[in-house]
């Protein structure tokens, strides 16, 4: 486990999965030297890129930079790989394609205090942190896309999941959670989005976190093109009906007691068949 320079308790690495992104990275990279907190490590997981971006990830090694290259392309198999290969109590996971604040890493310490607090007091155990973000387009414009297209995205999955999802661009983990819940991920099924698979991985007792201002700068190239916004609905909602065909909606709502007594108590008489969902 990496040693802490910072007055909080827990140690943090960052882990960006990288596929032919090098300028992006390193404006990502160099606004993560930044930070009044700094990260303990910062992976940067190469998934088989083609231009120069393993060279720049080694370039700020002096920053506590590693690379990892993950040769399995998708990100399900770059993401488990940076987690697998992080040495931190939290993960923070994050695009390369994003620059962040100079205080982002010392606010996500914070937030992570109180985090805990909230367990302490007997609520659900916070197994994830959910930030936002607001793509690199002027104006109120800007303002308006990135809360429109972060609102649909947590209240739509929110509402399968039961909890808030996390949100892959701007998110963390705890390391032992990860640990726990992994093996539970298909991670051959690359075209899900692996944020919503592993925010699915969350189980009764635990929750995620939203934390609405904790917010850093994404790059536009997500509403370029209709092809690319259908595209995401469809990953969107094959990685719901996956999740469904292992765990009902009812089932997992139930669970997590949101379906009042009732529904709850006709849902446990009667069933609903799970093969009544196919794959999208």
């Amino acid at each position: 486990m990496p040693s802490t320079a910072h007055k909080y308790s827990r140690t943090l690495s960052v882990v960006i999965p990288c596929f032919n992104d090098a300028e992006l990275l390193k404006s990502c990279l160099h606004s993560l030297t930044k930070q009044t907190v700094p990260a303990d490590e910062i992976v940067v997981v190469n998934n088989g890129s083609t231009d120069h971006s393993a060279a720049v990830a080694q370039s700020f090694e002096a920053f506590k930079v590693r690379l990892v290259n993950e040769p399995r392309n998708g990100i399900t198999w770059a993401n488990a790989a940076g987690f697998n290969a992080a040495t931190s109590d939290v993960i923070l996971r994050i695009d390369a394609d994003v620059t962040v604040d100079p205080t982002f890493i010392q606010r996500v310490h914070e937030i992570w205090e109180q985090a805990d607090l909230s367990h302490q007091a007997g609520e659900r155990i916070v197994v994830g942190i959910s930030g936002s973000g607001r793509f690199a387009v002027p104006g109120v414009k800007g303002e308006l896309i990135s809360q429109l297209y972060l609102g649909l995205y947590r209240s739509l999955v929110g509402s399968a999941l039961g909890h808030y999802p996390l949100f892959g661009s701007n998110s963390s983990i705890r390391k032992q959670w990860w640990d726990e819940v992994h093996h539970t991920l298909d991670l051959s099924d690359t075209f899900v989005h692996e944020d919503m698979q592993l925010s699915f991985a969350v189980r009764p007792h635990e929750t995620i976190w939203l934390q609405k201002d904790l917010v850093l700068t994404m790059d536009d190239r997500a509403l370029r093109g209709s092809i690319q916004l259908l595209n995401r609905l469809r990953r969107g909602f094959h990685t719901i009906i996956v999740a469904w065909k292992i765990q009902l909606p009812h089932q997992r709502l139930g669970q997590r007691g949101l379906l009042g007594s009732r529904l709850a108590q006709v849902v446990r008489e009667e069933g609903v068949d799970k093969h009544a969902f196919k794959a999208f």
